[in-house]
C-alpha cells in the first residue's frame, strides 16, 4: 500500500449565475481508501454530493453567482498497487457479465465501427489476452504523437487515428476503441497522478476486462500504474469530465497536485503561487472540462 496527498484547485471567472458539477472526489474502492478529505469554495457556497447511476463516481454540485470562484479539494488516500497478469485471457462475450457488455459498444468518443477494419487488420492476428492489449497500447504510443493543444473537446478516436496526435484522453479513447472492435471490453478511467511533463493535469488511462476482472493500462506511459489514484470511471471522457457547468464561466487555472505521503499528516496543502496550468483568456461560455489538456 502507498499513501498519497492530493490538493486540487480550480479557479473560475463566473459571468452569470452558473451551476457547476465537479468530479474531484476520490471514491473508496477495494483497491483504495480515502483516509481524510475536504472540499470547499471561495467565496463559500453550499455544496452537495451525489453519486452517478453506477454508484462508482462521486460528484460535488455548487450554484455560484457572478464573480471569482475557487474550488479546492484536499485528500489523503491509501492505494494498493494493482496486479498485472500477463497470462490473463480474453473472455468470450457469451461469458462476459451483463454489466460489462456496454463496454464493447460504441460511445461518443469511441466509434467502434469507424476503426473496426483497421483493428482487425492490425491486431486481429495477435494471440488474444493481456499481451494483445499491451500490443495495442504500444502501437498507439509509437504511432501517435503526444502533443498538448492538438485536440479539442469534440476530438474522437477516429480523429486520433487519422491525425496521429493527441493527449492522454485521446490515447485512451483510441486504445479503448481498438479493444472494443476486437470484442475486448474497455473503459475510460480518470486519475490523479504526478508526472514531470507535460504540466500537471488530470490523467486518463484505460481499463480492459480480461478473464474475470479489470486491468489498468496507460498507453502514454506518463506515470507508473501504481501511482494512479482512481478518480472516475466511464465509457469515455463524456461520462467523467472533471467539471461541467450550466451558465457562463471561464476556467482560469487548473492545478491537480499529487505527492507521495511523508510523515503523519492526514491532509497536506501542496499548492504554491506558481502551481498549475494558467489558461489563455477566452470569452466566458458554457462548457465542460475533460482530463488531459482540454478544459
Amino acid at each position: 500500500m502507498q499513501t498519497f496527498h492530493i490538493d486540487c484547485e480550480l479557479d473560475y471567472d463566473v459571468a452569470q449565475q452558473s451551476l457547476f458539477v465537479f468530479s474531484l472526489g476520490v471514491p473508496s474502492t477495494p483497491a483504495q481508501r480515502v483516509i481524510a478529505e475536504t472540499v470547499s469554495t471561495t467565496p463559500a457556497h453550499p455544496l452537495d454530493e451525489f453519486l452517478d447511476e453506477t454508484g462508482r463516481n462521486r460528484f460535488f454540485r455548487v450554484d455560484a453567482p457572478p464573480g471569482p470562484l475557487n474550488v479546492r479539494y484536499l485528500a489523503t488516500v491509501e492505494v494498493q498497487a494493482p496486479d498485472a497478469d500477463r497470462l490473463a485471457r480474453e473472455t468470450p462475450l457469451a461469458r462476459v457479465p451483463g454489466d460489462v457488455l456496454a463496454y464493447v459498444q460504441s460511445s461518443r468518443y469511441c466509434e467502434v465501427e469507424a476503426v473496426y477494419s483497421f483493428a482487425v487488420r492490425k491486431f486481429g492476428h495477435l494471440a488474444p489476452g493481456y499481451s494483445r492489449v499491451e500490443s495495442i497500447c504500444r502501437w498507439v504510443k509509437e504511432n501517435v504523437d503526444y502533443q498538448v493543444g492538438s485536440s479539442t473537446t469534440t476530438y474522437s478516436a477516429r480523429d486520433v487515428l487519422a491525425n496521429r496526435a493527441g493527449v492522454c484522453r485521446d490515447f485512451a479513447h483510441l486504445v479503448i476503441t481498438l479493444c472494443r472492435a476486437l470484442n475486448i471490453p474497455a473503459r475510460f478511467v480518470t486519475a490523479y497522478t504526478k508526472y514531470e511533463e507535460p504540466p500537471q493535469d488530470f490523467h486518463a488511462v484505460v481499463e480492459a476486462f480480461l478473464g474475470d476482472r479489470w486491468y489498468l493500462f496507460d498507453p502514454t506511459e506518463l506515470a507508473p500504474i501504481p501511482t494512479l489514484v482512481r478518480l472516475a470511471t466511464g465509457r469515455d471522457a463524456s461520462d467523467v469530465p472533471f467539471a461541467t457547468f450550466f451558465g457562463a464561466a471561464r476556467l482560469r487555472r487548473l492545478s491537480p497536485l499529487v505527492e507521495p505521503a511523508i510523515g503523519t499528516e492526514t491532509l497536506v496543502a501542496l499548492q504554491t503561487p506558481d502551481a498549475g496550468i494558467l489558461l489563455a483568456p477566452v470569452a466566458p461560455g458554457p462548457g465542460r472540462g475533460l482530463p488531459g489538456g482540454a478544459a
